[in-house]
Protein backbone atom coordinates (compact mmCIF):
# COMPACT_ATOMS: atom_id res chain seq x y z
CA UNK A 1 0.00 0.00 0.00
CA UNK A 2 2.62 2.20 0.50
CA UNK A 3 3.11 4.66 -2.21
CA UNK A 4 -0.48 4.46 -3.65
CA UNK A 5 -2.25 7.62 -4.24
CA UNK A 6 -5.42 8.75 -2.05
CA UNK A 7 -7.94 7.00 -5.14
CA UNK A 8 -5.72 3.67 -5.63
CA UNK A 9 -6.17 3.08 -1.29
CA UNK A 10 -9.67 3.79 -1.65
CA UNK A 11 -9.93 1.32 -4.24
CA UNK A 12 -7.58 -1.37 -2.13
CA UNK A 13 -10.51 -0.46 0.78
CA UNK A 14 -12.93 -1.49 -1.14
CA UNK A 15 -11.63 -4.65 -2.76
CA UNK A 16 -11.15 -5.59 0.75
CA UNK A 17 -15.10 -5.15 1.83
CA UNK A 18 -17.20 -8.62 1.35
CA UNK A 19 -20.53 -7.91 1.73
CA UNK A 20 -23.70 -10.11 1.88
CA UNK A 21 -25.95 -7.21 2.24
CA UNK A 22 -29.33 -7.05 0.17
CA UNK A 23 -27.92 -4.22 -2.15
CA UNK A 24 -30.41 -1.58 -1.72
CA UNK A 25 -29.58 1.77 -0.50
CA UNK A 26 -28.80 1.73 2.85
CA UNK A 27 -26.58 -1.23 2.07
CA UNK A 28 -24.90 0.56 -0.70
CA UNK A 29 -23.92 3.63 1.33
CA UNK A 30 -22.58 1.25 4.39
CA UNK A 31 -20.34 -0.28 1.72
CA UNK A 32 -19.56 3.16 0.03
CA UNK A 33 -19.06 4.59 3.90
CA UNK A 34 -16.70 1.63 5.05
CA UNK A 35 -14.60 2.36 1.96
CA UNK A 36 -13.19 5.30 4.37
CA UNK A 37 -13.39 3.82 7.33
CA UNK A 38 -10.87 0.87 5.96
CA UNK A 39 -8.63 2.72 4.39
CA UNK A 40 -8.27 4.97 7.30
CA UNK A 41 -7.41 1.57 9.27
CA UNK A 42 -5.07 0.60 6.48
CA UNK A 43 -3.23 3.54 6.71
CA UNK A 44 -2.35 2.85 10.32
CA UNK A 45 -1.65 -0.85 9.86
CA UNK A 46 1.01 0.45 7.01
CA UNK A 47 2.51 3.45 9.50
CA UNK A 48 2.29 0.34 13.00
CA UNK A 49 4.46 -1.83 10.21
CA UNK A 50 1.93 -4.34 9.75
CA UNK A 51 0.12 -5.68 6.38
CA UNK A 52 -2.73 -3.51 5.67
CA UNK A 53 -5.51 -6.60 5.52
CA UNK A 54 -8.03 -5.24 7.87
CA UNK A 55 -11.17 -6.61 6.16
CA UNK A 56 -14.96 -5.91 6.39
CA UNK A 57 -17.31 -8.61 6.29
CA UNK A 58 -21.59 -7.74 5.97
CA UNK A 59 -24.12 -9.56 6.83
CA UNK A 60 -27.11 -9.79 5.01
CA UNK A 61 -28.54 -6.74 7.69
CA UNK A 62 -25.64 -4.73 6.34
CA UNK A 63 -26.76 -0.85 6.73
CA UNK A 64 -26.32 2.24 7.48
CA UNK A 65 -25.68 3.60 11.08
CA UNK A 66 -27.24 6.78 12.64
CA UNK A 67 -24.98 7.44 15.15
CA UNK A 68 -23.18 10.15 14.15
CA UNK A 69 -19.24 9.80 15.37
CA UNK A 70 -19.41 6.18 14.05
CA UNK A 71 -20.56 6.96 10.81
CA UNK A 72 -18.20 9.77 10.41
CA UNK A 73 -15.11 7.90 11.30
CA UNK A 74 -16.26 5.56 8.55
CA UNK A 75 -17.76 2.49 10.28
CA UNK A 76 -20.90 0.69 8.97
CA UNK A 77 -23.10 -1.38 10.39
CA UNK A 78 -24.06 -5.15 10.28
CA UNK A 79 -20.85 -6.54 9.85
CA UNK A 80 -17.40 -7.81 10.95
CA UNK A 81 -14.42 -5.94 10.67
CA UNK A 82 -11.04 -8.02 11.20
CA UNK A 83 -7.34 -7.59 11.05
CA UNK A 84 -4.93 -10.24 10.90
CA UNK A 85 -5.91 -13.42 12.83
CA UNK A 86 -6.67 -11.46 16.46
CA UNK A 87 -2.95 -11.53 17.70
CA UNK A 88 -2.18 -7.64 16.61
CA UNK A 89 -1.79 -5.70 19.63
CA UNK A 90 -3.76 -2.62 18.80
CA UNK A 91 -7.98 -1.38 18.11
CA UNK A 92 -9.46 0.91 16.88
CA UNK A 93 -12.31 2.24 19.79
CA UNK A 94 -13.84 4.04 16.85
CA UNK A 95 -16.29 1.50 15.96
CA UNK A 96 -18.07 2.30 19.45
CA UNK A 97 -18.87 -0.85 20.48
CA UNK A 98 -21.58 -0.61 23.56
CA UNK A 99 -22.27 -3.91 24.78
CA UNK A 100 -26.15 -4.30 23.65
CA UNK A 101 -27.58 -7.33 23.07
CA UNK A 102 -30.55 -9.60 23.61
CA UNK A 103 -31.62 -12.08 25.97
CA UNK A 104 -34.30 -14.75 24.95
CA UNK A 105 -35.92 -16.51 27.67
CA UNK A 106 -38.48 -19.33 27.45
CA UNK A 107 -42.01 -19.31 28.99
CA UNK A 108 -44.49 -22.17 29.70
CA UNK A 109 -47.26 -19.64 30.91
CA UNK A 110 -48.23 -16.61 28.95
CA UNK A 111 -48.59 -13.57 31.04
CA UNK A 112 -51.01 -10.94 30.64
CA UNK A 113 -49.73 -7.68 28.71
CA UNK A 114 -51.39 -5.67 31.83
CA UNK A 115 -49.19 -7.67 34.13
CA UNK A 116 -46.29 -7.48 32.39
CA UNK A 117 -46.83 -3.50 31.66
CA UNK A 118 -47.34 -2.85 35.51
CA UNK A 119 -44.01 -5.03 36.20
CA UNK A 120 -42.10 -2.78 33.87
CA UNK A 121 -43.84 0.26 35.24
CA UNK A 122 -42.37 -0.21 38.70
CA UNK A 123 -38.71 -1.91 37.13
CA UNK A 124 -38.12 1.65 35.65
CA UNK A 125 -39.19 4.06 38.48
CA UNK A 126 -36.74 2.14 40.58
CA UNK A 127 -32.91 3.27 40.23
CA UNK A 128 -31.16 0.25 41.67
CA UNK A 129 -27.07 -0.46 41.47
CA UNK A 130 -25.36 -2.87 40.05
CA UNK A 131 -21.16 -3.47 40.60
CA UNK A 132 -22.12 0.14 42.25
CA UNK A 133 -23.28 1.65 38.99
CA UNK A 134 -26.41 3.38 38.92
CA UNK A 135 -28.72 0.90 36.07
CA UNK A 136 -30.43 3.47 33.54
CA UNK A 137 -33.09 2.16 32.17
CA UNK A 138 -33.56 2.16 28.31
CA UNK A 139 -36.43 0.10 27.67
CA UNK A 140 -37.65 3.03 25.09
CA UNK A 141 -34.57 4.33 23.64
CA UNK A 142 -34.01 4.11 19.82
CA UNK A 143 -35.24 0.01 19.02
CA UNK A 144 -34.80 -1.34 21.91
CA UNK A 145 -37.81 -3.12 23.63
CA UNK A 146 -39.41 -5.99 25.44
CA UNK A 147 -41.11 -8.97 22.74
CA UNK A 148 -43.38 -11.34 24.26
CA UNK A 149 -43.82 -14.27 20.95
CA UNK A 150 -45.42 -17.75 20.21
CA UNK A 151 -42.88 -20.02 19.12
CA UNK A 152 -42.79 -22.38 16.67
CA UNK A 153 -40.45 -25.00 15.86
CA UNK A 154 -38.97 -25.64 12.63
CA UNK A 155 -36.35 -28.13 13.60
CA UNK A 156 -37.79 -31.39 15.36
CA UNK A 157 -34.95 -31.83 17.69
CA UNK A 158 -36.02 -28.82 19.29
CA UNK A 159 -37.95 -28.93 22.51
CA UNK A 160 -38.57 -25.32 23.41
CA UNK A 161 -41.22 -23.65 25.48
CA UNK A 162 -44.96 -22.47 23.81
CA UNK A 163 -43.56 -19.01 24.70
CA UNK A 164 -40.38 -16.19 24.46
CA UNK A 165 -39.74 -12.84 25.31
CA UNK A 166 -36.83 -10.63 24.00
CA UNK A 167 -34.79 -8.23 25.64
CA UNK A 168 -33.01 -5.83 23.80
CA UNK A 169 -31.24 -3.16 25.18
CA UNK A 170 -27.34 -1.65 26.10
CA UNK A 171 -25.40 -0.76 28.77
CA UNK A 172 -25.36 2.49 28.24
CA UNK A 173 -24.23 3.43 31.63
CA UNK A 174 -20.58 2.48 30.63
CA UNK A 175 -19.93 4.58 27.89
CA UNK A 176 -18.21 6.93 30.02
CA UNK A 177 -15.60 6.89 32.89
CA UNK A 178 -17.15 5.64 35.71
CA UNK A 179 -16.44 2.63 38.91
CA UNK A 180 -16.09 -0.27 36.56
CA UNK A 181 -13.03 1.82 34.64
CA UNK A 182 -12.76 3.36 31.36
CA UNK A 183 -15.82 4.14 28.55
CA UNK A 184 -16.41 2.47 25.96
CA UNK A 185 -17.10 5.44 24.06
CA UNK A 186 -14.28 7.97 23.19
CA UNK A 187 -16.42 11.28 23.60
CA UNK A 188 -17.60 10.47 26.88
CA UNK A 189 -14.40 9.14 28.40
CA UNK A 190 -11.86 11.49 29.22
CA UNK A 191 -9.73 8.27 30.09
CA UNK A 192 -10.35 6.53 26.52
CA UNK A 193 -9.25 9.86 24.97
CA UNK A 194 -5.90 10.05 26.77
CA UNK A 195 -4.88 6.60 26.15
CA UNK A 196 -5.56 7.00 22.50
CA UNK A 197 -3.10 7.81 19.83
CA UNK A 198 -3.99 9.93 17.03
CA UNK A 199 -2.79 8.42 13.50
CA UNK A 200 -3.17 11.59 10.50
CA UNK A 201 -4.20 9.91 7.26
CA UNK A 202 -5.13 11.39 3.88
CA UNK A 203 -9.14 10.93 5.23
CA UNK A 204 -8.55 12.44 8.46
CA UNK A 205 -7.09 11.32 11.77
CA UNK A 206 -8.10 8.35 13.40
CA UNK A 207 -7.95 6.96 17.33
CA UNK A 208 -5.81 4.16 18.02
CA UNK A 209 -4.98 1.68 20.97
CA UNK A 210 -1.86 0.12 21.54
CA UNK A 211 -0.25 -2.33 23.51
CA UNK A 212 -1.49 -2.66 26.87
CA UNK A 213 -3.93 0.28 25.99
CA UNK A 214 -5.58 -1.83 23.83
CA UNK A 215 -5.44 -4.75 26.14
CA UNK A 216 -7.31 -2.47 28.78
CA UNK A 217 -9.97 -1.58 26.30
CA UNK A 218 -10.73 -4.93 25.52
CA UNK A 219 -10.80 -6.35 28.89
CA UNK A 220 -12.97 -3.45 30.06
CA UNK A 221 -15.34 -4.16 26.84
CA UNK A 222 -15.62 -7.98 28.13
CA UNK A 223 -16.59 -6.53 31.81
CA UNK A 224 -19.15 -4.03 29.91
CA UNK A 225 -20.48 -7.23 27.96
CA UNK A 226 -21.09 -9.20 31.18
CA UNK A 227 -22.38 -6.47 32.75
CA UNK A 228 -24.71 -5.79 30.25
CA UNK A 229 -25.53 -9.63 30.56
CA UNK A 230 -26.53 -9.47 34.05
CA UNK A 231 -28.68 -6.16 33.48
CA UNK A 232 -30.79 -8.37 31.11
CA UNK A 233 -31.31 -10.86 33.60
CA UNK A 234 -31.93 -8.52 35.87
CA UNK A 235 -34.79 -6.93 33.72
CA UNK A 236 -35.98 -10.51 33.13
CA UNK A 237 -35.88 -11.80 36.39
CA UNK A 238 -38.12 -8.62 37.68
CA UNK A 239 -40.74 -9.11 34.65
CA UNK A 240 -40.72 -12.42 33.77
CA UNK A 241 -39.76 -14.37 37.16
CA UNK A 242 -43.20 -14.75 37.82
CA UNK A 243 -44.24 -17.08 34.94
CA UNK A 244 -43.63 -20.32 36.73
CA UNK A 245 -39.81 -19.78 36.24
CA UNK A 246 -38.37 -19.14 32.77
CA UNK A 247 -35.30 -20.49 30.86
CA UNK A 248 -33.02 -18.33 29.40
CA UNK A 249 -32.71 -19.61 25.28
CA UNK A 250 -29.86 -16.84 25.02
CA UNK A 251 -28.10 -13.99 26.31
CA UNK A 252 -25.89 -12.56 23.71
CA UNK A 253 -24.27 -8.98 22.97
CA UNK A 254 -24.15 -7.64 19.63
CA UNK A 255 -21.53 -5.82 17.86
CA UNK A 256 -23.45 -4.99 14.45
CA UNK A 257 -23.77 -8.53 13.79
CA UNK A 258 -23.87 -11.66 16.24
CA UNK A 259 -21.41 -14.47 16.42
CA UNK A 260 -21.91 -18.06 15.84
CA UNK A 261 -18.89 -18.85 17.26
CA UNK A 262 -20.23 -20.73 20.60
CA UNK A 263 -23.00 -22.23 18.60
CA UNK A 264 -26.36 -22.95 19.84
CA UNK A 265 -29.69 -20.69 19.56
CA UNK A 266 -29.71 -16.94 18.66
CA UNK A 267 -32.14 -14.41 17.50
CA UNK A 268 -32.52 -12.86 15.03
CA UNK A 269 -35.38 -10.17 15.39
CA UNK A 270 -36.99 -8.07 12.43
CA UNK A 271 -39.91 -5.11 12.88
CA UNK A 272 -42.48 -4.80 15.54
CA UNK A 273 -45.41 -6.61 13.61
CA UNK A 274 -43.08 -9.41 11.83
CA UNK A 275 -42.16 -12.81 13.50
CA UNK A 276 -38.95 -13.12 14.48
CA UNK A 277 -36.62 -16.31 14.20
CA UNK A 278 -34.25 -18.54 16.13
CA UNK A 279 -31.14 -19.79 14.05
CA UNK A 280 -29.24 -22.55 15.13
CA UNK A 281 -25.81 -21.20 14.95
CA UNK A 282 -23.05 -22.72 11.99
CA UNK A 283 -19.45 -21.77 11.62
CA UNK A 284 -19.14 -19.80 8.51
CA UNK A 285 -18.45 -18.82 5.87
CA UNK A 286 -17.72 -22.30 3.59
CA UNK A 287 -15.74 -22.19 0.45
CA UNK A 288 -18.81 -22.98 -1.65
CA UNK A 289 -20.71 -20.01 -0.44
CA UNK A 290 -17.49 -17.62 -0.57
CA UNK A 291 -17.40 -18.55 -4.75
CA UNK A 292 -21.45 -18.52 -4.93
CA UNK A 293 -20.71 -15.01 -3.60
CA UNK A 294 -18.33 -14.10 -5.65
CA UNK A 295 -15.67 -13.86 -3.42
CA UNK A 296 -12.91 -16.37 -3.48
CA UNK A 297 -10.34 -15.04 -6.52
CA UNK A 298 -10.30 -11.39 -4.84
CA UNK A 299 -9.96 -12.62 -1.25
CA UNK A 300 -7.52 -15.36 -1.91
CA UNK A 301 -5.76 -12.36 -4.05
CA UNK A 302 -5.16 -10.42 -1.02
CA UNK A 303 -4.42 -13.07 1.26
CA UNK A 304 -7.63 -12.56 3.51
CA UNK A 305 -9.54 -15.84 2.94
CA UNK A 306 -8.74 -17.10 6.35
CA UNK A 307 -10.03 -14.35 7.75
CA UNK A 308 -13.82 -15.10 6.06
CA UNK A 309 -13.34 -18.86 6.62
CA UNK A 310 -13.44 -18.18 10.46
CA UNK A 311 -16.06 -15.09 10.05
CA UNK A 312 -18.57 -16.85 12.36
CA UNK A 313 -21.05 -14.10 11.74
CA UNK A 314 -24.61 -13.97 11.83
CA UNK A 315 -27.07 -10.61 11.56
CA UNK A 316 -29.15 -9.42 14.86
CA UNK A 317 -31.68 -8.13 12.78
CA UNK A 318 -33.76 -6.93 10.09
CA UNK A 319 -31.51 -3.45 9.34
CA UNK A 320 -32.54 0.05 8.55
CA UNK A 321 -33.95 0.79 5.27
CA UNK A 322 -34.14 4.35 3.90
CA UNK A 323 -37.61 4.68 2.43
CA UNK A 324 -36.92 7.85 0.75
CA UNK A 325 -34.09 7.21 -1.17
CA UNK A 326 -34.13 4.86 -3.92
CA UNK A 327 -30.71 4.71 -5.16
CA UNK A 328 -26.84 6.19 -4.13
CA UNK A 329 -25.52 8.04 -7.22
CA UNK A 330 -21.92 8.69 -5.70
CA UNK A 331 -19.88 10.18 -3.02
CA UNK A 332 -18.31 13.38 -2.93
CA UNK A 333 -15.33 14.70 -0.77
CA UNK A 334 -15.68 18.42 0.00
CA UNK A 335 -12.71 19.05 2.48
CA UNK A 336 -12.44 16.82 5.18
CA UNK A 337 -16.55 15.28 4.61
CA UNK A 338 -17.64 12.99 2.42
CA UNK A 339 -21.16 13.42 0.86
CA UNK A 340 -23.50 11.35 -0.35
CA UNK A 341 -24.87 11.77 -3.41
CA UNK A 342 -28.45 10.00 -3.40
CA UNK A 343 -31.83 10.23 -5.38
CA UNK A 344 -35.13 10.77 -3.87
CA UNK A 345 -37.80 7.78 -4.16
CA UNK A 346 -40.52 10.80 -5.08
CA UNK A 347 -39.84 12.77 -8.31
CA UNK A 348 -36.24 11.95 -9.09
CA UNK A 349 -34.74 14.75 -6.74
CA UNK A 350 -30.80 14.14 -5.81
CA UNK A 351 -29.95 15.01 -2.20
CA UNK A 352 -26.57 15.66 -1.05
CA UNK A 353 -25.81 14.54 2.33
CA UNK A 354 -23.44 14.28 4.79
CA UNK A 355 -24.80 11.33 7.57
CA UNK A 356 -27.90 9.47 7.06
CA UNK A 357 -29.15 10.07 10.83
CA UNK A 358 -32.27 12.45 9.22
CA UNK A 359 -33.34 10.25 6.42
CA UNK A 360 -36.21 8.57 6.99
CA UNK A 361 -35.70 4.66 7.84
CA UNK A 362 -37.59 1.65 8.51
CA UNK A 363 -36.84 -1.36 8.96
CA UNK A 364 -36.48 -4.76 6.56
CA UNK A 365 -38.40 -7.68 6.63
CA UNK A 366 -37.91 -11.58 5.73
CA UNK A 367 -35.41 -11.01 2.66
CA UNK A 368 -32.40 -10.73 5.55
CA UNK A 369 -33.60 -14.13 7.36
CA UNK A 370 -33.48 -15.91 3.65
CA UNK A 371 -30.17 -14.66 2.83
CA UNK A 372 -28.93 -15.84 6.23
CA UNK A 373 -30.28 -19.02 5.56
CA UNK A 374 -29.21 -19.43 2.16
CA UNK A 375 -25.46 -17.89 2.78
CA UNK A 376 -25.49 -21.14 5.86
CA UNK A 377 -25.12 -18.77 8.56
CA UNK A 378 -27.13 -20.77 10.21
CA UNK A 379 -30.11 -22.63 10.74
CA UNK A 380 -33.97 -21.82 10.70
CA UNK A 381 -34.86 -23.38 14.25
CA UNK A 382 -37.56 -21.81 15.11
CA UNK A 383 -40.58 -18.71 13.96
CA UNK A 384 -41.37 -16.38 16.87
CA UNK A 385 -44.68 -14.59 16.25
CA UNK A 386 -44.99 -11.50 18.24
CA UNK A 387 -47.99 -11.02 20.16
CA UNK A 388 -47.59 -7.74 21.95
CA UNK A 389 -44.51 -5.35 22.54
CA UNK A 390 -43.25 -3.22 25.30
CA UNK A 391 -41.62 0.22 25.31
CA UNK A 392 -41.44 2.44 28.92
Amino acid sequence: MAGMGKAAALEYATEHIFSMGLDDAAAVMSEMNMAWGLAKIHHVQTVLGDEPDATFIGTPDLTVTRNVERWNAGIGYGGKITWGDGSRPYCFPEVKPNACGMLVGGMHELPTLSELAARVHELTRETPELDGVKVDWDLGVGNHFIDVMAVEPVLGDLDLPPYAFVLHFSGGELRGDGPLGMGLYWHDSEELRRRCRMVDTPWGAVRVLEGEDAAAYYEFFLIAAEFSERRRRLVADRVFGCCEGYEVIANLVVLGCQSTTGGGLVPIMLRESTPGYLFRALPNIEDDVIDLLGWGDRAREHGVIDQIHRANIIPHGAGYMLEGVARVLGVEEIGDTRYFRVEATEGGVEMLIGSPRDLVYAYRGRRVILKAAECRLGEIAARMKPLYVLKD
